[in-house]
Formats: structure tokens, C-alpha cells, sequence
């Protein structure tokens, strides 16, 4: 991936003559976007192989958003943030997708995300926003629109959960989603326990 992002780097800012910081960067947003799409392809191929592609995207997509308000631990490396992310996504997804083949999947489903949704809430009330050394929070009013934001976001999710607690009375994959998106906040939020300061080998 290093390979190909430089390649790219070179490609786009030899021509127009960056210097050393711009390039830096360009770099640094591409990185960003093959990491992106790459994990993406990745736990789309993990999904068709396991029959919960909709059960990765959800946790995929509802940890991603949420980190951006929250923030949360990183990995040592951008190559270990990879591999961890496409780990604990495809985890995920797999126990929400074959949760449903417990005997009493319906009421285990319900409480097991009702729980998990409800910790990864309190955690993020209590703990978000969370800096990095690299990326410290302090400003006040920084922190107060990062907080507000994660707020906003929860409550999205709060709809979503609700939407998904209604259905799986009578749609088998909504209570995989629901199961999907509680699980992903606890993720994010014990991402948020992990963090205080110290590197951990995993992110969203």
C-alpha cells in the first residue's frame, strides 16, 4: 500500500512542482482514501464469502462516523490500524449475521444489542471527546462541537436502533443490523477506554 500511495504521491505532484511539506500532504489524503477503499473492497469480499455484507458496512460505517466525533485509540502503525480494522469488522458482522441461528435468537439479539448500545452510549457521554498526542484537544470550544457532534450522531443511531428493534419481530437480517450497529458503537467506545493517551493496536 506504501508502494502504491507514493507512486501516486509522485504522480500528481511532480507535475505540478510541490515541495517537500505539500507533498507530505497529498500524500498523507491519499493514504487516506486507498486505506479506505481498500478495507472497504476487503470486508466486501469477506461478506460475500459469509453471507453478511450488509452486517459488515454497518459496523464499517456507523464506527467510522462515530470516530470522527469521538475520536479514540490508534494503532502503533497505518499497517496494523488495517489489518485490526478488517479483523474486528469481519468479527463483528460474522456474530451479528450468525447470532440469528441461536435458539433463542430473537430475545439474546435484543438484549445483547440493547446492552452493548447502551454501555457504548454511556462511554461516549462520559469520555468523548478523546485526543491524541498527535491531534490534542485543547480548545474548549473544540471539544464542545466534537462533543455536541457525537451526540448528534448517537441519536442518529438511536432512530436507526429503534427501526431495526421494530422490524426484527419480523425480519431476521434487521436483527443482525441491530445487533450490527450496537456492537459497533461498543467498539468505538472501548476504543475510547483504550486510548487515554496510550497506543493500541486498533482502530476504526
Amino acid at each position: 500500500m506504501d508502494k502504491l500511495v507514493q507512486k501516486l504521491t509522485n504522480m500528481i505532484t511532480d507535475p505540478l512542482q510541490y515541495d517537500g511539506e505539500q507533498r507530505a500532504v497529498v500524500q498523507y489524503g491519499l493514504f487516506a482514501i486507498v486505506q479506505i477503499i481498500s478495507i472497504g473492497l476487503i470486508i466486501t469480499l469477506v461478506g460475500i464469502l459469509a453471507d453478511c455484507v450488509w452486517e459488515c458496512w454497518i459496523v464499517y460505517i456507523a464506527a467510522g462516523l462515530l470516530r470522527k466525533s469521538t475520536g479514540g485509540a490508534h494503532a502503533k502503525t497505518p499497517n496494523a490500524c488495517f489489518v485490526v480494522s478488517i479483523i474486528t469488522v469481519s468479527i463483528i458482522a460474522l456474530i451479528s449475521h450468525y447470532i440469528l441461528l441461536l435458539t433463542y435468537a430473537l430475545p439474546v439479539s435484543i438484549i445483547l444489542s440493547v446492552f452493548a448500545f447502551l454501555l457504548g452510549c454511556f462511554i461516549i457521554y462520559k469520555l468523548a471527546p478523546v485526543g491524541h498526542p498527535n491531534k490534542p484537544l485543547n480548545k474548549p470550544e473544540k471539544i464542545k462541537r466534537l462533543r455536541k457532534q457525537s451526540f448528534i450522531t448517537l441519536l442518529i443511531y438511536v432512530a436507526i436502533f429503534v427501526i431495526f428493534l421494530v422490524l426484527s419481530f419480523k425480519l431476521d437480517r434487521s436483527m443482525a443490523l441491530l445487533v450490527s450497529l450496537s456492537l459497533s458503537v461498543l467498539w468505538q467506545a472501548f476504543t475510547l477506554v483504550k486510548s487515554a493517551g496510550n497506543s493500541v493496536g486498533g482502530c476504526s
